[in-house]
């Protein structure tokens, strides 16, 4: 994929506009702010994507700075190709009298998404069959398949205890609708000179489905919606990028067969632990750590579901792994797929430079980080009408072992909350991918 992104759009912040508070102190915001941000890029086979993304905040009195009291994040792109994306995330603290509100509604039409297969090191990826250069070459999106997604996610946390703040029990649901089948190739053609058009070949997804891998009532997608109840244990400082404190969720995800569209039922159990320190009195260096870990407890997963992670934020418009923006950055996106696994980031954050301008707080960042996925629990497949000849150029009959990445990134902060940031992470094996370059907002976690 080739990608051209605007990095001046990040070390400006775009555009800002003026607070609605008098107070011009740097320690307290009052009224309303937002921050937006272009949407550009280019995809050799999606396009031009254009659009853009927007942060508004009301802060109040301005007695919880840097803490808000209501959040509405917009964001809208598209590609040339036909890719869409259009989102609506709400998020305050005050909307319900001491339960924390949160409601997404996203619509998510990608053309190619990445599929490398199940298990993570057990399916072979071979680069050489996406690269047109290579006498090996199949298909740029030989790994894709066609996904449409519509989402309505709500959550609420209250406090379990009036008299301990850390303490919250959270309780929500997530609705899916999902479009699944082979990538589109003749509309990803249009416009394209003879020369750049895709060839008319089978991709992995459509090879899964013809030796019964993915099962035929799974490969059109469905409608589904699951239930989830858990705890949270919650000390941090401020919410966007603490400087000190612990913040721990567990879920339990249930989806009953009468909410779906698929046979059946499945329950998860999911776990999330971070914990934040400051290096040093001022605060501007900081050492971060997650540790997550998702496993099935019963039933079976639709293949599409697989790679998505329950949690009561979302700090991107989807929430998957293990691979990626928002997982494990410079490692392919959905490369690491299974039942149940485990993530790790370690990120060292520095704040460089701190000032206030147009009445607004301003800070520019850099962070050092190292990302760890592995599968824990294996994805059942049949791989017994997989054709004799064909074996070994798509399974290694390995177990997983860990996979790595690391890199750095530049963030750029708008009153502490609206965090612009571009990651760029590597992979450590060519068999994960090879790097990866990420511009969007707010810390990984």
């Amino acid at each position: 994929m080739l990608k051209s992104i605007f990095f001046t759009c990040l070390l400006s912040i775009t555009v800002i506009c003026a607070s609605a508070a008098p107070n011009d102190s740097t320690y307290l915001k009052k009224g309303f702010t937002f921050g937006l941000l272009p949407a550009i890029s280019f995809d050799a086979d999606l396009g031009f994507q254009y659009g853009g993304l927007s942060n508004f905040y009301w802060y109040g009195d301005g007695s919880n700075y840097p803490d808000y009291e209501h959040s509405l994040y917009l964001e809208f792109s598209k590609y040339t190709a036909g890719s869409t994306l259009a989102r609506l995330y709400y998020d305050s603290p005050k909307l319900l009298r001491g339960i924390r509100t949160t409601a997404d509604i996203t619509w998510f039409r990608d053309l190619a998404l990445d599929f490398y297969g199940f298990n993570g090191r057990d399916a072979v990826y071979n680069s050489d069959w996406e690269d047109d250069g290579s006498i090996h070459y199949k298909s740029r999106v030989f790994y894709r398949h066609h996904r449409g997604m519509f989402r309505i996610m709500t959550n609420l946390k209250g406090k379990i205890v009036d008299s301990k703040d850390e303490w919250n029990w959270m309780a929500g649901v997530v609705y899916f609708n999902f479009d699944i089948g082979p990538v589109d190739v003749d509309r990803l053609n249009r416009k394209k000179d003879t020369e750049d058009q895709l060839p008319q070949i089978d991709g992995l997804y459509d090879k899964y489905l013809q030796w019964g891998i993915i099962a035929p009532e799974e490969a059109t997608g469905g409608q589904h919606a699951y239930l989830k109840a858990g705890i949270s244990y919650d000390t941090r400082d401020i919410i966007a990028n603490p400087a000190s404190g612990t913040w721990t969720e567990l879920f339990i995800s249930h989806m009953p067969s009468f909410l779906s569209t698929q046979k059946g039922s499945y329950s998860r159990i999911s776990i999330f632990h971070r914990q934040y320190f400051s290096l040093t009195r001022q605060k501007n260096l900081i050492a971060a750590y997650r540790i997550g870990y998702q496993h099935k407890l019963h039933g079976t997963i639709p293949f599409y579901l697989l790679p998505h992670m329950t949690t009561s934020t979302l700090t991107s418009a989807t929430s998957q792994g293990l691979g990626g923006a928002k997982t494990l950055r410079g490692i392919n996106r959905n490369r690491i797929v299974g039942d149940g696994g485990v993530l790790t980031n370690v990120e060292l954050r520095w704040k460089i430079w701190k000032s206030k301008l147009f009445r607004q707080d301003f800070y520019l960042g850099t962070n050092y980080f190292i990302d760890m996925g592995l599968i824990t629990q294996e994805y059942k497949i049949d791989k017994s009408r997989v054709p004799e000849g064909e074996y070994s150029h798509y399974f290694n009959n390995v177990r997983d072992k860990a996979h790595f990445s690391y890199g750095l990134g530049i963030k750029g902060a708008l009153n502490e909350n609206f965090v612009v940031s571009a990651d760029y992470g590597m992979a450590t094996s060519e068999q994960d991918g090879t790097s990866g370059l990420y511009i969007t907002l707010n810390y990984l976690f």
